[in-house]
């Protein structure tokens, strides 16, 4: 019951956060996110130095895809991340993302997180529908 609920808080801090979806083509989608600082996800990462966690910038990706393709998604598999810079609360993250193969039901992406014109963040994930 509980990771319901933590799943559920997860998407609604997506949700509402999401500034919008500048760019939809079918190999690339580009969207801008702002996080408060009062959401749930900053709570206990980390008291007094908030910065988005690594985990929720892959949820951030996951989100994004799910929303542009009107499908449910999951992760199937996680093969590259890099995290180079912090994501403090407030500032606006650009996600970039990169559809590079889209068969069987598998989304084979690399996206790239950028705040203030700096790389933020590198993922590749494979995704599928559930």
């Amino acid at each position: 019951m509980r990771s319901h609920v933590l799943k559920m808080s997860l998407y609604n801090d997506l949700r509402i956060s999401e500034i919008s979806i500048l760019k939809k083509d079918p190999r690339h989608i580009a969207s801008v996110f702002s996080f408060a600082k009062k959401l749930d996800l900053f709570r206990g990462h980390f008291p007094g130095n908030p910065i988005l966690p690594g985990i929720f910038q892959i949820e951030m990706v996951k989100y994004v895809l799910e929303k542009s393709y009107d499908k449910c998604l999951r992760i199937k598999s996680v093969k590259k991340t890099k995290f180079s810079a912090l994501i403090h609360p407030e500032k606006k993250v650009n996600l970039d993302i990169t559809i590079n193969k889209e068969e069987n039901n598998l989304f084979n992406v690399k996206a790239i997180l950028r705040v203030d014109d700096i790389v933020a963040g590198k993922i590749n994930l494979i995704l599928t529908e559930k």
